[in-house]
């Protein structure tokens, strides 16, 4: 006997074979969670050099393009004019890493070691100042001497564990600094297929669409498309925007940190620097491990540094950095906030970068959603429309028909 289904019965039972198979193969994940992980973790680590290669493609295209477009007058060979602009743009970036390293890394190291050796001195100073102060109290105030004991047994305990926490955080620094070391031969590989990558953008590009066109509908691939555009233009800006800021707050950090004559003035302009990177909480990431570095050598310049973290951020926030990014986002700042705290949550550090962009995306893309559905409902684009006791036609006549209707009823 032959069964016939019409189309909607087998779009039905391909879609309840679909839900088993996903169903059955979660509940096989869920079985096997650390082989999984692990499995996950040797592909991540294979592709490591890719990803990194895809990185500092992504980040030195602009500066390709800028020299391409320099050349184009000079050089007519297309290929040729991408080689020799591929070639200055990664002499320029071995030059600065180069200077780098030779000029922040060793300063760096000194700074850590001459901080590990200040915050003996100061662990050991602090016990004394504590052991004086219960000595006073106990003559003033007769102590008990089994509390007295627990005073000092307690002091101790606090003293022991900052110190162990501090050289665990150093011991995890010099740690990083081993895997980074590690990382050489992977940074070379990325370098090799970012110099492929820039050489080939065109190509790989055109492959991908030809992909595209290959497996999905017109329609389907020109919104796809629009959504790499919008993920290149997003990310694209954000990031080197950010970058760049970052650099001249740390330039700026350390120059005025110089004239105030703070202690591990390069050291802590790098973590400035650095964690600026990060929008809304990067400030106070990188002022308080920096504040308490300088309080260990002097409290009194811990306050001034506050303060001049304060200032500086401020005039970040409001003349260097709009200048800089521009409207790159676009995001309120509860937007901001959010993908901050979940990007973090989910990738520590580079979610906290990442996650701006990501959700700046998603965020264009749900209100373009949003604006195409009240056109084709023929209903007011403003926000302010829709405000309680607002003048929108379509829901003033909403209020009426209802109206109406309760009035018939009544009646």
């Amino acid at each position: 006997m032959k069964l016939n289904f019409n189309r909607e019965a087998r779009n039905r039972m391909l879609a309840n074979i679909a839900v088993a198979v996903v169903g059955i193969s979660y509940y096989f994940a869920l079985l096997h969670l650390d082989a999984i992980r692990g499995f996950t973790g040797t592909v991540l680590a294979i592709l490591r050099p890719f990803v990194y290669g895809f990185m500092i493609a992504f980040l030195l295209n602009s500066p390709v393009k800028y020299f391409d477009k320099c050349l184009c007058s000079f050089l007519k060979h297309n290929k040729l004019r991408r080689a020799l602009s591929v070639l200055l743009v990664m002499v320029i970036f071995a030059v600065l890493i180069s200077l780098l390293m030779a000029f922040l890394v060793p300063q760096l190291i000194d700074s850590i070691v001459t901080l590990v050796k200040n915050v003996q001195d100061f662990a050991l100073n602090l016990d004394h100042y504590m052991e004086i102060w219960v000595n006073a109290l106990d003559k003033q105030f007769h102590i008990d001497p089994e509390l007295y004991q627990q005073l000092l047994g307690t002091w101790e305990q606090i003293l022991s564990f900052s110190s162990s926490l501090f050289l665990s955080g150093v011991q995890r620094l010099l740690g990083l600094t081993g895997q980074v070391t590690s990382g050489v031969v992977d940074f070379f590989v990325a370098l090799i297929i970012s110099v492929y990558l820039l050489m080939s953008r065109e190509e790989f590009f055109a492959q991908l669409r030809k992909v595209l066109y290959a497996l999905f509908s017109k329609k389907t691939v020109e919104n796809l498309l629009y959504v790499g555009r919008l993920t290149n233009t997003t990310f694209n800006g954000f990031i080197n925007g950010k970058l760049i800021d970052s650099l001249i707050i740390g330039i700026l950090a350390f120059i005025c940190l110089s004239i105030m004559k703070m202690p591990y003035a390069l050291l802590i302009s790098v973590i400035i620097g650095v964690t600026n990177v990060v929008p809304f909480f990067g400030p106070f990431i990188g002022a308080i491990p920096s504040a308490f570095i300088i309080f260990i050598v002097n409290p009194i310049q811990a306050i001034w540094f506050l303060l001049f973290i304060l200032i500086l951020q401020q005039i970040d926030g409001n003349i260097i950095g709009p200048k800089i990014l521009g409207g790159t986002t676009g995001l309120p700042a509860i937007w901001v906030m959010f993908a901050i705290l979940v990007g973090g949550g989910l990738a520590g550090f580079a979610g906290m970068i990442l996650g701006v962009p990501t959700v700046a995306v998603l965020y264009t893309l749900f209100k373009a959603y949003v604006r195409q559905r009240l056109e084709t409902k023929k209903l007011p684009l403003g926000t302010g429309d829709y405000v309680d006791g607002g003048k929108n036609p379509y829901l003033v006549k909403e209020e009426k028909k209802d109206e109406t209707g309760t009035n018939q009823t009544n009646s």
